[in-house]
């Protein structure tokens, strides 16, 4: 055999010992994977977050990185046991990993604790490639309160000014999942969380207020840079504010773009319900406006918070209320106005009539007549009752408006009512549960 012959067989040898030998080393090499993860030191790693938060998320928190220090064992059974520790953002974190590795796949699950709290998030991972990969996570049931370290510091933060002295109870949950697969390349994932059993005392503006039995589910959907938030159907037992008690309180919430909108809320109050419809709040400039509507409320009731009211009634009432919430800051009404059911009659007992016969005193009207007027008010039968507030402009007084028609009786005598009197003032003096929600100073 000549020597031309030989050098293409020399050339396959050479071919076939190097491939061997290549695969002798990939197969060492992924055989010490384990000896080389668990002895060769791990420096601590940090990471970036600020790419993922987003608006007034980057007030909540002065760090926006995440550190860990990484202790890899080997397992007793199969794969590896990861240990971290570490700073989530502003807290530190303690986390433990089991992990598996193939030649072409990862799986395990995860444990996060963040220090100190009750905090707790519990993992489950696999991965088969860059696009073929899946996870479920849960922060399982968590009593929250303001004392926690992790809420009060981002309420510090987010809280609006008009709230203080915030004092509340609850439990929280929240369940996810996302995937990629080689059907469909792009993540997609899913987010569910409640807030039940939540009760909070605070003061809005100065004025005590409270909230019972608060229950809310939430959550959002994504897939690829797409992101739709799932509508909110918060509910209550009751809430207090301004010397109104609400109770079964409801609304249904949607998230547009740029803005909440309430579709519908209501509640009852004063033995009747409000309902409210079409509510715009956009979180950036907090303002919004909106029309309550009353229907059936006890007339009694709401007299009561009528400064220049003493006495009792009964009947119901009916109408509206506007008002407006302008840069967070304070909240005013609108001219509003109630009636009574017509067709139907109330009583009605004023048990001092002063500040109503002051009024008449200021419009002429002379003294028999007043004091006439404040024995017919101690008792009579009303067939039309109308409040009527309008707000002031440009600084001038506000007033409220009282039309009462019916008639009195005295033994055997009925004469006819019919009464029209105006109070002017500040609306604070003329209604005894003012609303202005300002800021607080710095």
């Amino acid at each position: 055999m000549d020597a031309t012959a030989k050098k293409p067989r020399r050339l396959w040898r050479w071919l076939l010992w190097t491939a061997i030998v290549g695969t002798v080393a990939i197969v060492v090499f992924v055989l010490s994977i384990p000896f080389l993860l668990t002895h060769i030191p791990i420096p601590t790693l940090e990471f970036d977050l600020s790419p993922y938060l987003k608006g007034k998320a980057t007030e909540f928190v002065t760090c926006k990185k995440a550190t860990a220090n990484i202790k890899i064992k080997r397992d007793r059974t199969d794969g590896f046991r990861i240990q971290a520790k570490g700073k989530l953002l502003d807290w530190p974190y303690s986390a433990s990993a089991h992990v598996r590795f193939g030649f072409i796949r990862a799986d395990g699950n995860l444990a996060l604790m963040l220090d100190e709290t009750d905090w707790k998030a519990y993992v489950d991972f696999g991965a088969r490639a860059a696009r073929n990969w899946h996870f479920t996570a849960n922060i399982p049931e968590t009593h929250v309160t303001q004392g926690d370290a992790i809420l009060s510091s981002i309420l510090s933060k987010a809280m609006p000014p008009a709230i203080s002295n915030l004092v509340f109870s609850g439990k929280f949950r929240l369940d996810a999942g996302g995937d990629c697969t080689p059907k469909r390349p792009v993540p997609a994932w899913t987010v569910r969380g409640t807030l039940a059993d939540f009760d909070a005392d605070l003061e809005v503006g100065g004025k005590p207020t409270s909230i019972d039995g608060l229950k809310v589910r939430f959550g959002a959907d994504g897939i690829a840079d797409h992101r739709d938030i799932a509508p909110l159907f918060p509910r209550a037992n009751s809430v207090e504010f301004a010397g109104f008690t609400l109770s079964n309180v409801f609304a249904s919430v949607r998230a547009t773009e740029k803005s909440y909108l309430v579709t519908e809320a209501g509640a009852d109050c004063c033995g009747g319900a409000l309902k409210l419809y079409s509510l715009f709040l956009d979180p950036k400039s907090l303002n919004l406006g909106a029309t309550i509507f009353i229907d059936g409320v006890d007339a009694g009731e709401v007299l009561s918070c009528i400064s220049a009211f003493h006495g009792n009634a009964s009947g119901r009432l009916h109408g509206k209320l506007p008002f407006f919430l302008k840069d967070g800051k304070t909240i005013r009404f609108k001219d509003a106005h109630l009636f009574s059911t017509p067709g139907e009659t109330g009583n009605m007992r004023i048990v001092d009539a002063q500040p109503i016969l002051e009024n008449l005193a200021l419009a002429g009207v002379p003294e028999p007549e007043r004091a006439n007027l404040s024995k017919v008010l101690a008792d009579l039968e009303y067939s039309v009752l109308k409040v009527e507030l309008k707000r002031g402009k440009d600084g001038e007084d506000s007033s409220l408006g009282f039309k009462i028609e019916g008639s009195a009786t005295r033994g055997n005598t009925t004469v006819p009512v019919n009464l029209d009197v105006t109070f002017r003032g500040d609306i604070d003096q003329l209604i005894n549960t003012g609303m202005k929600l300002r800021r607080k100073t710095r």
